[in-house]
């Protein structure tokens, strides 16, 4: 295990919420869990944590359960992370694809199923969550650069390839799709800054557009400058362009590491809810 796996339990009711954080420590006592009674509290632990999986029943005492996951995906650290739902509501939610909380909000859980289904998920879902099968895309010019984060990797054991150029990255997602008829990487690094004519900006746009690989499809990590150097990071072109997250330099490899996992798990997620 790179470091210990988060969960965040939020639920209003304190026998509900102690109940399945007993279950659940029971099934996987690996786990780092962290349970909230109340929004605020929630939305403090995710500015500090970032968590695997977050699941929320909707009755809170202090605010609107959207509301708070609203609060919860304008912060980096959690952007992306799963939150399961556990409501009694969950078909009418299912229905109406085009709420407005679908964005936020994973998957929904009938609450009548009870607690032991969705530890049954997490651990499910937990378990499939391996290093040793993801496959890193990562490119960088600079060699200095390059082998902290190569270092990295194989520390970790990741399989991974490194090109210096945005064309390579290009060819090789075109020749990895051509064998594969998907997408089989999981996440791509890109320094801002490459070699030959094409931006780490232009890159992630041609990969957004040209070959349409969406957020899920193909999570990318954008690597940008320290805050002491010359140039400022551009965080509305940044995300405008379709990275999913950020890191400075110079990297620190417990981020570096949390900012992977956190996009693997986008792309199994994205995977595991896809229809067959």
């Amino acid at each position: 295990m790179l470091y210990n796996k988060r969960v965040l339990i939020i639920d209003g009711s304190d026998s509900t919420r102690t109940i399945f954080f007993k279950e659940l420590s029971a099934t996987l006592p690996e786990l780092d869990i962290i349970a909230c009674g109340t929004a605020k509290e929630a939305i403090t632990a995710c500015r500090r944590f970032q968590f695997e999986i977050i699941t929320t029943g909707l009755a809170l005492p202090d605010m609107d359960a959207f509301a708070m996951l609203d609060e919860i995906r304008k912060q980096i650290k959690n952007r992306n992370t799963p939150v399961f739902v556990v409501s009694g509501d969950t078909h009418t939610h299912i229905v109406d694809p085009d709420n407005d909380d679908a964005n936020m909000v994973t998957a929904y859980f009938d609450k009548a199923e009870g607690h032991h289904a969705l530890v049954e998920f997490i651990s499910d879902y937990l378990s499939k969550e391996s290093t040793l099968n993801a496959k890193v895309l990562y490119v960088d010019h600079d060699s200095a650069a390059s082998e902290v984060t190569t270092s990295i990797l194989n520390k970790n054991h990741f399989k991974y390839l490194h090109v210096k150029d945005g064309m390579s990255a290009i060819n090789e997602l075109e020749k990895d799709y051509k064998a594969h008829q998907r997408c089989s990487y999981d996440v791509l690094i890109t320094d801002m800054n490459l070699s030959g004519q094409m931006t780490g900006f232009e890159l992630i746009q041609m990969i957004r557009n040209e070959l349409d690989f969406d957020f899920q499809t193909l999570p990318i990590l954008l690597i940008t400058q320290g805050p002491g150097d010359a140039e400022n990071t551009d965080f509305t072109a940044m995300f405008g362009a379709g990275t999913n997250d950020f890191i400075s330099r110079p990297i620190n490899e417990e981020r570096l590491l949390e900012r992977i996992m956190n996009l693997i798990n986008v792309k199994r997620q994205s995977e595991a809810l896809a229809p067959e």
